[in-house]
């Protein structure tokens, strides 16, 4: 490891974090590449292996990479409270695994001296971050697609790739949309292409691709996690489920589950279909990412919108709708009440943008941590009608 530890020096010197003699290392050209964001993860385990701890996850990926995420907390009581935070799905969006990386960082360091964090204008105190630390299990999964990012960074690839680099044998064109392989409405074709040649291509089946078994891994092997959001780039949004239809709370038979329904969703505006969500539930996301946009809004005065998924574009076998799915048609699973995060106005800003995105959303997650503390399901495990 100690050849990539300088790539991880010279990046936490951009973020404002490491002030021994590394300090003397010039300051990085950019975002972290794959090596760098395995170096990080490495080294946040073994700088605090009392409060982080590193997980091998299952799936290499299609070029043979070996994917981790961190847990990182304050003893190993598996009754309390999971997060999973997870980035880097789409290949282009560059800032939010660096984003999960600054942020595990500054919550160990902080944690470890017995300090508060300040971002912008915002600050948490001490006691803050002990009790995030001390009453949550945070799992952070920063890059799901380490085959795409390299691909973007390197000299003979595409800046603006999205998918994975799935081979696709046989197809005129490689890689799968891996926020469209979730096993929610997959076959639907709502917000979906069955062309691998298109940038929304969403495989040829459920979870065929390994970097998204390996988020499902996480839910399914980690069964305290409640609460998860997924950051993704861009329009400076907080958004909350459903992708696939506008909510309503009144009728759980009309649901994504029921058959007599399909080929209704998708069509925002009529009254055919409206995707049944319980009003606890709703209320919840809705108080949480109105926290967490205030939260972001404090450190430099950026706003960003809160609203349901489908108000970005009606979408389908993404990871939100499948995690917070999953508990309505399984009861032996666990609600997971699940988000995303929309960061900045482009894929990669020039990182000076970048390091003040980490910034503001690093106060957002703050907020959402406070907020999945206290999260309790207010609604009864309900498992829907399929007719």
């Amino acid at each position: 490891m100690a050849p990539r530890l300088p790539i991880f020096f010279r990046w936490m010197q951009a973020m404002g974090e490491f002030r021994g003699e590394e300090e003397r290392a010039a300051p990085p050209a950019g975002y972290l590449t794959v090596a760098g964001i395995e170096s990080s993860l490495q080294y946040l385990s073994s700088s605090y292996p009392s409060i982080c701890q590193l997980i091998q996850l299952p799936e290499q990926t299609w070029e043979k990479r070996t994917s981790r995420a961190i847990k990182i907390a304050n003893g190993s009581d598996g009754n309390r409270p999971g997060i999973l935070l997870i980035a880097g799905v789409h290949a282009r969006e560059l800032v939010n695994p660096d984003l999960l990386l600054s942020f595990a960082l500054k919550l160990c360091q902080a944690y470890k001296a017995g300090t508060g964090l300040q971002f912008g204008n915002k600050s948490y105190d001490a006691s803050t971050i002990q009790e995030i630390v001390n009453k949550l299990d945070l799992f952070i999964f920063p890059l799901v697609n380490p085959d795409g990012r390299a691909f973007v960074q390197s000299p003979t690839g595409d800046p603006m790739w999205r998918k994975n680099r799935n081979p696709n044998p046989g197809q005129s064109r490689l890689g799968v949309d891996l926020n469209r392989n979730f096993d929610f409405l997959w076959s639907s074709g709502i917000g979906t292409s069955s062309n691998p040649r298109d940038d929304i291509f969403k495989g040829n089946e459920a979870f065929s691709e390994p970097e998204i078994r390996n988020v499902r891994y996480l839910l399914d092997t980690y069964k305290n996690i409640t609460t998860m959001l997924d950051i993704h780039s861009y329009s400076e949004l907080v958004m909350y489920p459903w992708g696939d239809d506008e909510n309503q709370t009144s009728n759980p038979i009309m649901n994504f589950y029921n058959p007599v329904y399909d080929g209704l969703r998708g069509e925002v505006g009529d009254a055919d279909y409206k995707e049944y969500i319980p009003l606890a539930d709703l209320q919840w996301f809705t108080t949480t990412c109105n926290r967490v946009r205030d939260g972001i809004k404090t450190v430099r005065g950026r706003v960003y919108k809160v609203q349901p998924s489908v108000g970005l574009y009606p979408t389908t076998a993404t990871s939100d709708d499948y995690a917070y799915s999953r508990h309505f048609i399984d009861a032996s699973k666990h609600k997971v009440l699940a988000g995303v995060i929309e960061t900045g106005k482009e894929f990669q800003p020039p990182y000076a943008e970048a390091l003040k995105i980490v910034a503001e959303i690093s106060a957002g997650l703050i907020e959402f941590c406070l907020a999945s503390i206290t999260v309790v399901e207010a609604t009864q495990e309900v498992v829907l009608e399929r007719a």
